[in-house]
C-alpha cells in the first residue's frame, strides 16, 4: 500500500482552491437566485447570500466591481450575476466572486413580505392614531428576546449605565426559526396578562431575510396590535424593516437604540423635574431674599417714626381729652340741675295750694265749676269754698260789686 502524502490545512485548501478556479466553466459563472443577507463593508465590497428553495452559496463582489451596479442590491431580491467560483482560503470556504450583476425581480420570501404588508396595512394595523404613547415615567422594562444573545446583554448594559433605576424583567424567547414567533407572542401575552412592565421590547440583533422571518408572522402582527402595553420593535440593523417594526408603537434602529431610547425617556423626565426643582428653589429663595428686604426697610420706617413715643404721646392726649370732658359734663349737669331748681321754683310759686295757704279762698259752684266774678253769684246760691287744708259749703246772703 503506497503511503499518501500528508497535507496541512493550508496545502488542502490551496490545493481546492487551485482546481476549482482553473476549471474553465467555474471561471465563467451565470447563476440566478435570491439576495440574502446583503451587507456592504466599509471597503465598499458588498458581501450576501445568493439563494434558492433548497441552498445557498456566499458571495463577495468587491469595491471596483460593485461601483459599477445600477440597482441598490436588497433583500430579498432576484438577480442574475456573472463570476467565478473559488476558495477563500483562510477558512475553507468556497465563495464567489461576482463581477457583475442585474436584477430580475423579487424573490419569493420578499413578495411574500409585501403581500402581508398590503394586507395589513389595509386593515389599518400601521395606523398613527392607534400607536399608544411611552409612559413618561418608566420604571421597568419587559424584554423579549434571547436570553443568550449578543442583543440583550447591549440592552441591559446601556439601560443600566443611563438610568439604574430602571428594572428589567426579561421573557426568554427564539427570535429565529418556525417557533419563534409563537414563543414572542406568549411573552407579549404574559406581559399583558399581569402588567407588570410599563413598555415591552421585542427584539434580535441583524441577520438575513431567512433570520428575521419570524418578525414577519402574522398572528405576531395581531399580537403587537392588540396589545395594551406599549411595544417597542427592535429588530436587526437600522436597514432592515419587518413587519412587527411597522405594527409596533415605535420602532428603534437596533436594540441598543431601542435601550436609549426608553432609557432616555425616563432620564429626561428625571433631568426635568431636577432642573424644576433647582429653579423652584431660585424663584422661593429670590422671593424670600426680596420679602426679607422689604420687612428690613418697613423695621426701619417704623424705627424712624417712633411708635412708642407717639402712642404716648396719644395717650396723654387722650387722658386731656378725657379730663375736658368730665370737666364739661359736670358743668352741663350743674347747669340742667339748676335750671330744674328755677323751674321747681316757678312751678310752686304758681301752685294755686300756696296762694290759699296765704288765706286765700277758691270758689266753685255745687258742680265745680270756678267762679271768677261776683256776677256769677246770685242770693241763696249755694258755693262750694276750697280752703289749703279742705272745702266748705256757703249761701250767698248778699252781693256787692265793687264800682
Amino acid at each position: 500500500m503506497t503511503n499518501a502524502r500528508i497535507l496541512s490545512v493550508s496545502e488542502l485548501n490551496q490545493y481546492v482552491k487551485t482546481l476549482l478556479e482553473s476549471n474553465s466553466l467555474l471561471k465563467n459563472l451565470a447563476i440566478q437566485g435570491e439576495l440574502s443577507n446583503v451587507k456592504r463593508a466599509a471597503s465598499g465590497h458588498l458581501y450576501f447570500s445568493l439563494k434558492d428553495a433548497a441552498s445557498k452559496i456566499d458571495c463577495v463582489m468587491f469595491k471596483n466591481a460593485a461601483i459599477g451596479l445600477k440597482f441598490l442590491p436588497k433583500e430579498g431580491q432576484k438577480v442574475t450575476l456573472r463570476g467565478s467560483l473559488g476558495v477563500y482560503q483562510p477558512s475553507g470556504q468556497y465563495q464567489i466572486t461576482v463581477r457583475s450583476m442585474e436584477p430580475q425581480g423579487l424573490g419569493d420570501l420578499f413578495q411574500a413580505y409585501l403581500a402581508l404588508k398590503d394586507a395589513l396595512e389595509g386593515k389599518g394595523y400601521f395606523d398613527r392614531d392607534h400607536k399608544k404613547k411611552l409612559p413618561e415615567i418608566i420604571s421597568r422594562v419587559g424584554l423579549i428576546t434571547s436570553p443568550t444573545g449578543a442583543a440583550v446583554k447591549d440592552m441591559i448594559s446601556i439601560i443600566k449605565r443611563r438610568n439604574p433605576l430602571i428594572d428589567i424583567v426579561i421573557y426568554p424567547s427564539l427570535v429565529q426559526g418556525d417557533e419563534a414567533a409563537g414563543n414572542i407572542i406568549k411573552g407579549i401575552r404574559a406581559f399583558n396578562a399581569v402588567q407588570s412592565v410599563d413598555v415591552i421590547i421585542i427584539g434580535r440583533g441583524g441577520g438575513s431575510i431567512e433570520d428575521l422571518w419570524a418578525f414577519n408572522d402574522e398572528y405576531l402582527a395581531k399580537a403587537i396590535y392588540e396589545s395594551d402595553l406599549p411595544i417597542v420593535s427592535a429588530v436587526g440593523h437600522e436597514i432592515d424593516y419587518t413587519i412587527a417594526d411597522f405594527v409596533a408603537d415605535l420602532r428603534a434602529p437596533t436594540p441598543s437604540g431601542a435601550a436609549e431610547l426608553v432609557a432616555e425617556e425616563t432620564m429626561t423626565m428625571i433631568l426635568a423635574l431636577v432642573n424644576q426643582k433647582s429653579r423652584l428653589i431660585q424663584i422661593i429663595e429670590a422671593k424670600i431674599g426680596k420679602n426679607r428686604e422689604t420687612v428690613l426697610r418697613l423695621k426701619k420706617d417704623l424705627l424712624r417714626f417712633r411708635p412708642q413715643e407717639r402712642i404716648e404721646e396719644m395717650r396723654l392726649y387722650l387722658d386731656l381729652i378725657n379730663d375736658r370732658m368730665i370737666r364739661a359734663l359736670k358743668g352741663r349737669i350743674k347747669n340742667e340741675r339748676q335750671q330744674l331748681i328755677n323751674v321747681k321754683t316757678r312751678i310752686e310759686a304758681m301752685n294755686p295750694v300756696n296762694v290759699l295757704k296765704k288765706g286765700y279762698v277758691r270758689v266753685t259752684d255745687n258742680n265745680g265749676f270756678p267762679i271768677a266774678s261776683i256776677t256769677a253769684l246770685t242770693n241763696d246760691q249755694l258755693v262750694i269754698l276750697h280752703f289749703a287744708d279742705g272745702e266748705a259749703k256757703a249761701s250767698i246772703q248778699s252781693t256787692k260789686e265793687n264800682k
